[in-house]
């Protein structure tokens, strides 16, 4: 299923997120894009700073490019107090804002947002990967918090792990993005998007977690095997 964000159908074609861990140069993001990155994602919980400084940041790289923006705060000790408000603020500043399924003032949130962007409601499970019913299971919970898309993040313990994985991403009739987490589902950062995964993300400084594929690479794979 198909997804607009700006001048961007997500669904058509393989498209990749560029994560931006800490603040960058507008002008080595737009070296990015000359690339292949499709869309930045800001992890302001990485940048270890009030979400004022991260605004501006942000206020600072829409001045010079027009790059969809996912919008992501993970909780940490500096934000585990007021991430529900980090969210609502920074929700007004980007494309898609990335909630976590069955966080805290989740409800609040999705409140607070209405219409500024739209809500993508993720789960990661660095642990293994569901069965086929687990991760029906976790599309209806996403809905049921207000997602548009739903992200699953999954460690894959085997081959067959990446397997069902894909095979649920191809089924399922919500827009998803999926991936298979730890070394086994390196290939699923490639290949997800032929099976509608509506995007891939990748490093653009360090991996961030295992088996994560830097942005540069997973461009060059699409373009040689799957574009």
């Amino acid at each position: 299923m198909k997804v607009k964000i700006k001048d961007l159908e997500l669904g058509e074609a393989p498209r990749v997120v560029g994560i931006i861990d800490a603040p960058m140069a507008p002008a080595r993001l737009q070296a990015f894009v000359g690339r292949g990155v499709d869309i930045f994602e800001i992890r302001a919980d990485l940048f270890n700073k009030p979400i004022d400084s991260v605004i501006d940041y942000i206020k600072k790289i829409k001045r010079s490019m027009h790059t969809p923006l996912i919008g992501t705060v993970r909780e940490t000790d500096f934000n585990r107090a007021n991430r529900a408000e980090w969210l609502v603020s920074l929700a007004k500043y980007v494309d898609i804002i990335d909630i976590e399924l069955g966080m805290p003032k989740w409800r609040k949130v999705v409140d607070g947002i209405a219409d500024s962007a739209v809500v993508m409601v993720s789960e990661h499970d660095f642990n293994a990967t569901p069965d086929a019913a687990g991760l029906g299971a976790i599309v209806k919970r996403a809905i049921a918090q207000g997602a548009r898309i739903v992200k699953i993040a999954a460690t894959a313990k085997c081959p067959a792990d990446v397997t069902r994985l894909l095979r649920f991403t191809e089924d399922c009739e919500t827009p998803l993005v999926a991936m298979a987490m730890g070394d086994i589902g390196k290939i699923s950062r490639v290949i997800a998007p032929m099976f509608g995964s509506l995007f891939v993300y990748g490093y653009l400084r360090k991996p961030l977690v295992p088996g994560q594929l830097s942005a540069l690479k997973i461009i060059g794979a699409l373009r040689e095997y799957c574009m």
